[in-house]
């Protein structure tokens, strides 16, 4: 009698799992919205949607769909819009982020679903990681320094149904004495900021910076001849980088007169796109990517080189790479999407109220992962 019993359990626990799979799959492409409220459905549930290799597949799942976020550099409330649309145009959600008492809010990146804030509050200086999807803020703690930071960096890594931390760094450079800067780097593992010491290289700007596999790359300038021109002498560009174990470095660009390139991510590669004579008249009618084949040695290849259709956009304050092998090209009020297979221009209408007020686009994937960067089981 028992193994008759036994052998009507079997069938029933095979089917147990199948069902959870299933449910798994199914609500993993919910929004995180949905997600928040199917919670409370039973406990069977919440102990689902919480477990943290749920947590990896529903972003998985989310970055199949990518999207951008724009928001208003400006608080008129106790709150801030986030807006978020796709590469279509369309503006499926706004988010409403606390903005307690903030003057000024700025997205640096976003990274697995979480958005890196540098906020402004009665002079000082803080930095914010946001889930903009589950309302979540987790506030840094001050860096041990009275300075502002000049720029900032995050490095953080991809996350999979093996991986389930969400680690990440923030770095910061400040201005210090005779012209050198100091390095300093806050780990989500540590929850503590720490010094790296400092030098006179240093990114001119937080915003455009690119992280790949878990190495942050900013593009810098430097200034030649100093002693003889003083602020007016000839620039000379480069890229510097940082690692996830905190070395630095330099990459040199293809070429002296590639100032102001644009730095992307193409299938995980870094890469460069330079727009000539960008903002100049006669418009700018050409740009080159460049692909970067050995890091160790700078060696870079030029992918190719096209024309830009004058007729629809006049200058380019954006590129970023889109899914696929689509580039999006970008201004104040005019988006082109390019093809880098067929070469062929699409225009993208991102009507969604803007203004001289609203930031440049920043790509977004919604996911349920904490702020502090630990999944916990």
């Amino acid at each position: 009698m028992d193994d008759f019993k036994s052998e009507l359990k079997c069938p029933q626990n095979k089917n147990v799992f199948e069902v959870e799979e299933l449910l798994t799959n199914i609500l993993s492409r919910l929004p995180v919205k949905s997600l928040l409220i199917s919670k409370f459905v039973c406990k069977y549930w919440m102990n689902l949607i919480c477990n943290p290799s749920f947590m990896c597949l529903q972003l998985i799942q989310s970055q199949e769909n990518p999207s951008y976020i724009v928001y208003n550099y400006f608080c008129r409330s106790d709150k801030h819009l986030f807006t978020k649309i796709d590469i279509h145009g369309e503006t499926p959600q706004s988010f409403l982020l606390s903005c307690n008492g903030f003057d000024y809010v700025g997205a640096i990146c976003s990274f697995n679903g979480l958005v890196c804030c540098a906020d402004y509050a009665k002079g000082n200086f803080y930095i914010k990681i946001c889930n903009l999807a589950t309302q979540e803020i987790l506030l840094l703690p001050p860096a041990p320094t009275p300075k502002s930071p000049y720029s900032i960096g995050v490095s953080f890594g991809s996350v999979s149904t093996m991986n389930v931390n969400n680690d990440y760094k923030v770095f910061q450079f400040f201005r210090g004495k005779e012209r050198l800067y100091e390095y300093m780097v806050y780990s989500s593992i540590s929850a503590s900021w720490k010094s790296l010491g400092s030098s006179a290289l240093h990114p001119e700007t937080s915003y455009k910076h690119v992280c790949i596999n878990r190495t942050v790359y900013w593009y810098c300038r430097l200034r030649l001849y100093r002693e003889l021109y003083g602020d007016n002498g000839p620039f000379i560009g480069y890229i510097l980088t940082v690692d996830w174990e905190e070395n630095f470095k330099i990459i040199r660009i293809p070429e002296e007169d590639t100032i102001f390139p644009f730095l992307i991510s193409l299938e995980g590669c870094l890469s460069m796109v330079y727009v000539a004579d960008n903002g100049r008249f006669p418009f700018p009618n050409r740009f080159d990517i460049w692909v970067m084949e050995d890091v160790k040695k700078s060696v870079w290849v030029k992918k190719l080189s096209d024309t830009i259709p004058l007729s629809k956009i006049n200058q380019i304050d954006y590129v970023a790479a889109v899914q696929g092998n689509q580039i999006l090209f970008g201004n104040l009020r005019e988006y082109l999407l390019y093809n880098m297979d067929t070469r062929n221009w699409r225009e993208s209408n991102w009507d969604y109220g803007r203004d001289g007020n609203f930031s440049d686009p920043i790509a977004y994937t919604e996911s349920l992962l904490p702020c502090n960067g630990r999944i916990h089981s």
